[in-house]
C-alpha cells in the first residue's frame, strides 16, 4: 500500500518536473535560410520553458535561490560539504557530528542548516543519512530521476516516523 503512494507522490511530481518559468523574455524569429530577423522582437512578461534530460547533473534556479534565501552565509559552508560528499544516489551517509567535523561548522550550525533545509524539502534525512533532494540536482535521465524521488520520499517517510518516536 505505501507503494502506491510514493507511486502518486512521483506521479505528481512529474505534472510539474519539466518545466521552468522565467520573467520577461525576448523573441526574434529568424529567417532560417538567410539567418536575418523577420519582423519586431516579442516581449512576453512569462516564458514557460519544457526543460530538456541529457543525463547531465540537473540543478534548478529557482530551488537554488529558495535555498540561498532560507540559509545565511555561515550556513552555506554545511550546504557545500554536503554537494560535495554526497554519493551518485544524492546520499551522504554521515552523522551530524561528521558532518560538523568535515565542514568545520559548529554541531548547532549543522543541526540548524539540515533542519532548515529538510523544511524546505531540499534535503530528507534519517539517523546517519542526509539525501539531497533529486529535483535539486542528479546525475542521470529522467528515469533516474523518478527512482531517486522514490529514495527521496521513503527517507522522509522514514525521518518523520523517526521523530514521533522520539
Amino acid at each position: 500500500m505505501e507503494d502506491f503512494k510514493y507511486h502518486k507522490e512521483i506521479e505528481e511530481y512529474d505534472k510539474r518536473r519539466p518545466f521552468i518559468i522565467s520573467e520577461k523574455e525576448c523573441y526574434q524569429r529568424i529567417d532560417p535560410e538567410t539567418g536575418e530577423n523577420i519582423g519586431d522582437p516579442i516581449v512576453v512578461d512569462v516564458a514557460i520553458k519544457e526543460l530538456k534530460r541529457n543525463g547531465f547533473a540537473i540543478t534548478y534556479l529557482a530551488s537554488i535561490i529558495q535555498m540561498i534565501d532560507n540559509i545565511g552565509n555561515k550556513k552555506m559552508q554545511v550546504v557545500k560539504y554536503i554537494l560535495k560528499n554526497m554519493d551518485s544516489n544524492n546520499k551522504l551517509s554521515e552523522t551530524v557530528r561528521e558532518i560538523a567535523k568535515g565542514s568545520g561548522c559548529s554541531l548547532r550550525t549543522v543541526s540548524d542548516t539540515l533542519k532548515t533545509l529538510e523544511d524546505c524539502q531540499i534535503i530528507a534525512k534519517k539517523t546517519g543519512t542526509v539525501m539531497l533532494s533529486p529535483k535539486l540536482a542528479h546525475k542521470g535521465n529522467k528515469f533516474r530521476e523518478r527512482f531517486l524521488m522514490t529514495k527521496f520520499f521513503a527517507i522522509q517517510k522514514d525521518g518523520n516516523e523517526e521523530k514521533t518516536t522520539d
